[in-house]
């Protein structure tokens, strides 16, 4: 029950390492290189809410993602051969990665096993 315990524990602080982990990565590799949104705030937390009409302008189709307002649009853009479903997809993976890992995190041990001596022995005098 105990080792239930612990591994409980340990999985949603690795979870949560993770869940850090990915909005980083989501941030620095997907957000402004796959698709640009105006009012972006940890998108990895917010998923499906990544690139969206504004004013009925619709989400414009671009060769190269240029992050930030100077993009020379008044809409949202995502990459070419890139879509809505195929972020969702992207973002599954993260995850599943997150889940995998921090499962495999719960199960292995954090810290050393102790090793006790036997205080007990003879010693020579």
């Amino acid at each position: 029950m105990i080792r239930m315990i612990k591994s409980a524990a340990k999985f949603v602080i690795a979870m949560f390492v993770m869940t850090i982990v990915c909005t980083v990565v989501w941030d620095a590799f997907v957000y402004g290189r796959l698709y640009y949104c105006s009012d972006p705030l940890w998108d990895y937390l917010h998923p499906g809410d990544w690139v969206h009409s504004i004013d009925g302008h619709p989400i414009a189709v671009v060769s190269h993602v240029v992050a930030g307002p100077t993009n020379g649009l008044d809409t949202d853009t995502i990459k070419e051969g890139w879509s809505i479903t195929r972020l969702w997809h992207l973002w599954y993976c993260f995850v599943a990665v997150s889940v995998a890992v921090s499962f495999l995190l719960a199960w292995i041990r954090w810290t050393p096993k102790r090793i006790y001596e036997d205080t007990h022995a003879a010693s020579p005098d």
